[in-house]
Formats: C-alpha cells, sequence, structure tokens
C-alpha cells in the first residue's frame, strides 16, 4: 500500500533533508520513527530536497507499507522530535510519486530589514538595512517565465544536464521590516531559489542593475554569480499535485 504524507518542519537543527553520511537529517527522523512503528526498514520519497537549515510548511513524501494505521498522524507524531510533524496521511494510488508528479512548488523567503532581532535569527535572515522594494519587484521580472537558470543555481551540470525551468511568479511584499519573497515554479534546483533572492537583494541595496541581471542569466556559466541568501530565511510552503 501506498501512502501520501504532508510534513511540516523546522530544519534549524538538521542538515538538510536528504540523510547522508555526517550529520542528522529530517528523512532519517521520519525513516527512524516509521521503524519504531513497523519494525521496517522503509524508505521514503520526498518531493524535493530542503538545505541545512531550511525549513517546511508542507512538504510532501510517499512511502509504501503493507500496514493499516488507525491513526497514522498521531501515531508517528509521537516517535519524531518537536520540530517535526506529519500533519497528514492518506492512502493513494501505488502510481503515485512525490517527486515525479509534482506540478509546482512555492518557496517563501523572509528578510528581516529592520533592528536585529535575535528570537528571529533561525526564521529570517537578518540584513538589518533597508531594501528598495520596487526595484526589487522590477528586476523579479527578469526571471519570470522559461529560462535557463545555469548561472542561478549551485547543481552540477554533471548531475543534471537540463537546467531549464520556468517560474511563473515571483511577489515581494513588506510587512513590519519583514520583506517576503514569494516565489513559485514548475521546479527548482539547488540554491536556485536562494541566489535569485540574494541577486534581487543586490538590487534593492543598488548595488546591481536590472541589465546586469540579464546578462548574467543569459551566461549560462556556474561562476557568473555568486550571491546566495542564509538557508534560515527559507521556506518551502506548498507542493501542487494535479488535485490542486
Amino acid at each position: 500500500m501506498r501512502y501520501k504524507a504532508t510534513v511540516v518542519y523546522d530544519g534549524t537543527n538538521y542538515n538538510g533533508w536528504q540523510i547522508q553520511p555526517n550529520g542528522e537529517t529530517i528523512q532519517n527522523q521520519i525513516q527512524q520513527a516509521l521503524y519504531n512503528l513497523t519494525q521496517q526498514n522503509i524508505h521514503i520519497t520526498g518531493a524535493g530536497r530542503t538545505d541545512k537549515g531550511v525549513h517546511a510548511v508542507e512538504q510532501v513524501f510517499h512511502f509504501d507499507c503493507d500496514k493499516v494505521f488507525l491513526n497514522f498522524e498521531r501515531a508517528i507524531n509521537s516517535q519524531l522530535p518537536d520540530d517535526i510533524y506529519v500533519s497528514s496521511c492518506l492512502r493513494v494510488p501505488d502510481s503515485f510519486h512525490a517527486r515525479y508528479d509534482a506540478k509546482w512548488k512555492f518557496y517563501s523567503y523572509m528578510v528581516n530589514t529592520a533592528a536585529y532581532n535575535p528570537l528571529q535569527r533561525n526564521y529570517a535572515y537578518q540584513l538589518c538595512e533597508p531594501l528598495d522594494v520596487e526595484k526589487m519587484r522590477t528586476a523579479s521580472k527578469v526571471f519570470v517565465g522559461e529560462h535557463d537558470f545555469t548561472s542561478f543555481n549551485a547543481t552540477k551540470l554533471f548531475e543534471i544536464s537540463d537546467q531549464v525551468r520556468t517560474i511563473y511568479s515571483i511577489d515581494i511584499t513588506e510587512n513590519n521590516g519583514i520583506i517576503s519573497f514569494d516565489i513559485i515554479g514548475n521546479g527548482f534546483l539547488r540554491h536556485m531559489v536562494r541566489m535569485i533572492v540574494g541577486t534581487l537583494i543586490e538590487v534593492g541595496k543598488g548595488k546591481l542593475s536590472i541589465e546586469e541581471i540579464e546578462d548574467m542569466l543569459v551566461q549560462e556559466d556556474k561562476e557568473t554569480v555568486h550571491y546566495n541568501a542564509p538557508a534560515c530565511g527559507l521556506y518551502l510552503i506548498k507542493i501542487g499535485y494535479d488535485e490542486d
């Protein structure tokens, strides 16, 4: 039987989503919780990977298990730490795939431009200087649409040769000194959102022009862009499927 689950997590204390040799990860915590419940080594497949320190409001994963749970959410959450919470779990057709069936992804990035706030240090980039929001909104239009984002991500070309992705929208809002960058696209490569946001922040500081961003994009060169906003401000908000 295949299950589709959604999970919320605070990524502060983890080395990202995917299991790796050194450091604790979200995937490892969930798989360990499943083992505690079933005594089976169950592999979970996420809709995507988040980096160290990145948070998720609604990450999606699937797994196969022959056990029927009366209340899966309650059972698995009893085995998980307080910074990881499975919010839903449903039976789905065996053909469902959390990653390959995803149609779009919605990320949000938070920047604090007001005074330094130690309570937000793990949840918003503490830039603590003003940014020109209108300039950033104008510059963000360069990224909307289908483009080759080779210059704006850290995924090596030998890992994924096709680095063309489509961004459907970028919305930038400000509320009490917190600037939110809401980005929706059909898929994202490693550090792609953070590099786009980092570049737009330089525009907001008055250090980059729209023409320079356009040139970076068309160069399709990994050595072109060196701006990368810190992981703490990034949130995976939602994964979209056909039913959405």
